[in-house]
């Protein structure tokens, strides 16, 4: 019997002055946008808008990731937002359980009609069909790599055997299509195989905006890494460190720049995004800034944050951060990382080259216990930041080493959406009895970690209501 899934918010893409209009798909053909490469280019364009969507990758998401986890005291007041911080989501969650859904499908569904059609179009040359078709591979990866991570538990669970997301392909042509929910290794593999063509077909140049094929690969050493499959991930993400394409910055100036450090970023300008909306906008401005500085103060720096960059004195990320004011009229530090809370124009650091040292560094640990080539790794993000260099011997076991370059991890990625997924992936708690922030506004439970159902999101229940072929996550 053939199953199918119902996505809603099908749409197509056409820029209205510098914002994305959307336009219901069954008002244009294919034809029409791909009649020619400009419109197509046109298409891809408006696709990539849709990532600056607050659910999307404008940093909603990225947020909650943060302090889910330990690394953001979150105190707003936002019903939703609230809820997520105490664990306590639930299906009809809108403005982030059933958005995160909507947004990303439509993300995939643009990509969609790009692989579909890039090839009709009459006037594009190979390389130019070659780039649309690249870019959508990437940004489809991508989307449903963020899908994944919210609506699925992670791998280690099950060996990639629990349900994760539907798979949808094919661009929307007019069917109302209710497909079930693919398995983790399912969707994953679609997306080693989309960021394999996106790899083939994509330059090596640095698009700090666009996907590039060392973005591709950067993300598949990611998914990798994710999946516990260390010698892939090291190979990988050592493709990206000796291409010397993206290079590790000399200071950390390099935020909201172009500059090597950064393999893919989201770029955002002040006609992008309202700073001031709740739910729209640059979510990482917006709530990464104290109210004193034209944002809501929501996300503050955690207190185990903070101890975590005392274990050593002089840590120069530690200084990425200044004083604000919280939504609640107190004092409290706020990342500097993003700080543009009146006009919202900070870039979204999504891929860094710095990562890829790391992703090597613990990939090396794994298969190779304490050895030369992950120090040697690890002694350039060390100096950046300030700290003596490493050396083989300030190790004692291949636990110690690897927790080691996890906390360096910890510092170098915060408040950029990773440290929920490194806590789960590495089957460590999202929160413990001294990390839990002291003034959550309702008890909060502790010791959560993979597998435990409220470590990820509910299916939205207005999928459930319209798609019977759809089950909702345990636990909800």
């Amino acid at each position: 019997m053939k199953k199918y899934i119902l996505l809603i918010g099908l749409f197509s893409f056409f820029s209205c002055e510098d914002k994305l209009e959307l336009v219901p798909e069954q008002s244009i053909s294919d034809e029409l946008a791909f009649g020619d490469i400009a419109t197509a280019q046109g298409v891809l364009i408006g696709t990539y808008n849709l990532l600056q969507d607050a659910e999307s990758f404008g940093g909603m998401i990225q947020l909650i990731d943060e302090y889910m986890a330990d690394n953001v005291n979150f105190s707003g007041s936002f019903p939703d937002l609230q809820a997520m911080n105490n664990y306590q989501q639930n299906a009809n969650n809108t403005n982030v359980v059933t958005n995160a859904w909507r947004e990303n499908y439509e993300v995939i569904l643009g990509a969609n009609s790009i692989i579909a059609n890039a090839d009709a179009i009459s006037d594009a040359s190979e390389d130019e069909i070659d780039q649309l078709k690249g870019e959508a591979y990437f940004l489809r990866a991508i989307s449903y790599f963020q899908l994944c991570n919210m609506y699925a538990q992670p791998f280690g669970v099950s060996s990639g055997s629990n349900l994760a997301v539907p798979l949808y392909l094919e661009p929307f042509s007019g069917e109302v299509i209710l497909l079930e929910r693919s398995t983790l290794t399912e969707v994953h593999n679609q997306i080693i195989d989309d960021l394999n063509e996106a790899i083939d077909l994509l330059p090596n140049e640095i698009q700090q905006g666009r996907a590039s094929s060392l973005a591709a690969t950067a993300l598949l050493a990611r998914i990798r890494l994710y999946r516990g499959e260390w010698q892939e991930a090291a190979e990988l993400a050592n493709t990206v460190i000796t291409s010397e394409v993206h290079t590790i910055a000399a200071d950390y100036t390099f935020y909201n720049t172009v500059n090597s450090e950064l393999i893919f970023t989201i770029e955002n300008t002040s006609v992008d995004n309202t700073a001031n909306n709740a739910q729209q906008g640059n979510s990482y401005d917006l709530y990464y800034e104290g109210v004193n500085d034209g944002g809501r103060g929501d996300a503050e720096f955690a207190a185990d944050l903070e101890a975590a960059f005392l274990q050593e004195m002089g840590d120069k990320r530690l200084m990425l951060r200044e004083m604000g004011t919280n939504f609640g009229g107190a004092e409290r530090f706020y990342s500097t990382k993003f700080n543009d809370g009146t006009n919202g124009t900070s870039d979204a650091p999504l891929i860094r080259v710095s990562e890829m040292y790391l992703t090597r560094a613990e990939a090396l640990a794994e298969l190779n216990d304490i050895n030369q080539m992950s120090i040697d790794l690890m002694n350039p993000i060390r100096t950046r930041a300030g700290l003596t260099e490493w050396t083989i011997d300030d190790f004692s076991s291949k636990d110690e080493f690897i927790t080691a370059i996890l906390t360096e991890r910890r510092k170098e990625l915060a408040f950029e959406g990773h440290r929920r997924l490194d806590l789960l992936r590495r089957a460590l708690p999202l929160r413990t009895t001294t990390s839990v922030p002291v003034d959550v506004e309702r008890s909060s439970p502790v010791g959560l970690t993979a597998g435990d159902n409220l470590i990820i999101y509910p299916i939205p229940q207005r999928e459930i209501d319209l798609n019977a072929n759809l089950q909702q996550n345990p636990g909800f």
